[in-house]
């Protein structure tokens, strides 16, 4: 369902969710956001053993360039529909040049690689306090082989080696998936959100 009007946003646990529902406010959405602290030095045990079991299954993971903002493009406009829907984690439609955008203004994009198809992708920004996951997305033919788990380690890792210690991700709480592909990577759900509105 798409909400369109008046939204508060608020942490689970916050008291204005109180205050708002005797207001006659309902819930329409709950996401959640999460962290991984690496250790100084880091141990990518556990990132590096997701890369390669993807590797294994003769999928190639790598960092991708500009060159591939049409496959980018392509492979989340067939699964724009599949991410689930909160005010708070509402996913924009991204045309090419929204791809091209995301490269120019620091995004670094990792993917897997069946052949020449892209098939898997993750984009991760660097903001001053953390690296922050933008999006992942898998081609719906090869979703449940590790590609999700393995394109996220390998940006992690790649940012790891730049200094970085702190990353956030977060998402829709009733994309179950995904969050168990960040729990299998060390992330700990620190902040559940409500989203809530007044009946129209």
């Amino acid at each position: 369902m798409r909400v369109t009007g008046d939204i508060q946003i608020v942490q689970f646990n916050d008291p204005r969710v109180q205050h708002l529902t005797l207001a006659g406010y309902v819930v329409v959405g709950e996401s959640w956001g999460a962290r991984l602290r690496l250790s100084d030095p880091p141990d990518l045990s556990a990132l590096d053993a997701a890369v390669v079991a993807a590797t294994e299954k003769t999928f190639l993971i790598q960092e991708l360039d500009f060159s591939w903002a049409p496959h980018v493009t392509a492979l989340e406009t067939l699964n724009h529909a599949d991410y689930p829907y909160t005010p708070a984690t509402e996913v924009p439609h991204r045309n090419e040049s929204d791809m091209l955008e995301l490269w120019r203004s620091g995004c670094r994009f990792f993917g897997a690689i069946d052949g020449a198809q892209l098939v898997a992708v993750s984009v991760i920004s660097l903001t001053t306090a953390r690296g922050e996951t933008e999006f992942t997305s898998v081609h719906p033919a090869y979703r449940r082989k590790g590609l999700a788990v393995a394109v996220k380690a390998a940006s992690i890792i790649a940012l790891a080696a730049d200094g970085v210690r702190m990353f956030g991700t977060g998402g829709a709480q009733a994309n179950t998936g995904s969050i168990r592909m960040n729990e299998h990577l060390g992330y700990s759900i620190e902040e559940r959100w409500l989203s809530l509105t007044m009946p129209q």
